[in-house]
């Protein structure tokens, strides 16, 4: 029989994925109405902040049951290694969302740089052809500043490819490294089982524990092409594309038929990737 911990750490955990799917269900379906994507961002950022709340619970309900029924000391000398390459693992994760924060920020301000100097440029250049005008400034017909302009605007449009470059590495750097940290876990978990008497509810809450983990994982990544695709305002392309791998995984991990159904018909009515 499940301890009562462990019970109520499934429970919110259960809660916790069906939510989590809704809300990629959401964010899916909204793509095709950009008006309503705002409002379910939102929802999926609070559902994923729900599932990190009810993984942490879950892990610690397992850990709880696992070294109450532990029977050998080298199962958990095992377990205690793969939960340190677990941390090592979650501090690259969070290293890299850091990055990827100040790599967001970066494309932010450098697509301000570039629509302001490519405003001044588009403004500037038959403005200046007037004599009276370059006078009343005081600069020239050699003056260099559209010629700067122009280099202002193309230095920061390469710039911002290499950002977004460097955001699509980054992206998939941290899903590697998530990836690496749910093995190393399910590891520790395995190690501990082999030396010990799992109850089937322990083993029913490992199962939810990387359901529960892979869809917040994909939602997660939705949620940041969401944002990167409101901020650079050009249709949803990192969307659909993170859509795209969300249907793809989950496809063989969720049960819910129905679910699946709707989220792969929503990635279907979307345009193409561009």
């Amino acid at each position: 029989m499940a301890s009562p911990q462990l019970a109520e750490a499934m429970a919110a955990a259960s809660a916790a994925t069906s939510r989590a799917l809704r809300a990629l269900l959401g964010v899916a379906e909204a793509l095709g109405t950009p008006a309503a994507v705002p409002a379910a961002r939102d929802e999926a950022e609070e559902a994923a902040a729900e599932a990190e709340d009810a993984l942490k619970g879950l892990d610690a309900a397992l850990a709880a049951a696992l070294s109450a029924t532990a029977v050998a000391a080298p199962g958990l000398e095992a377990r205690g290694i793969y939960r340190a390459l677990e941390a090592v693992a979650s501090a690259g994760v969070r290293e890299l969302e850091r990055e990827q924060k100040r790599n967001r920020r970066q494309r932010k301000l450098l697509g301000v740089l570039r629509n302001v100097a490519l405003g001044l440029l588009l403004l500037g250049t038959p403005l200046l052809s007037f004599d009276a005008l370059r006078e009343a400034l005081g600069v020239t017909q050699e003056s260099h500043l559209v010629p700067c302009l122009a280099t202002v605007t193309l230095l920061c449009q390469v710039a911002a490819w290499a950002a977004d470059r460097s955001g699509h590495h980054l992206a998939t750097a941290v899903e590697q490294q998530r990836h690496q940290a749910t093995r190393y876990r399910r590891l520790g978990h395995a190690a501990a089982t082999d030396v010990t008497s799992v109850t089937e509810a322990t083993r029913a809450a490992s199962v939810a524990q990387g359901t529960l983990e892979e869809v917040a994982n994909h939602l997660r990544d939705l949620v940041e092409a969401v944002e990167q695709d409101l901020a650079e305002a050009q249709g949803f392309p990192d969307s659909t594309r993170a859509l795209g791998t969300a249907v793809v995984a989950l496809g063989t991990v969720i049960q819910d038929e129905e679910g699946m159904r709707r989220l792969a018909r929503a990635l279907q009515a979307l345009p193409g990737e561009v």
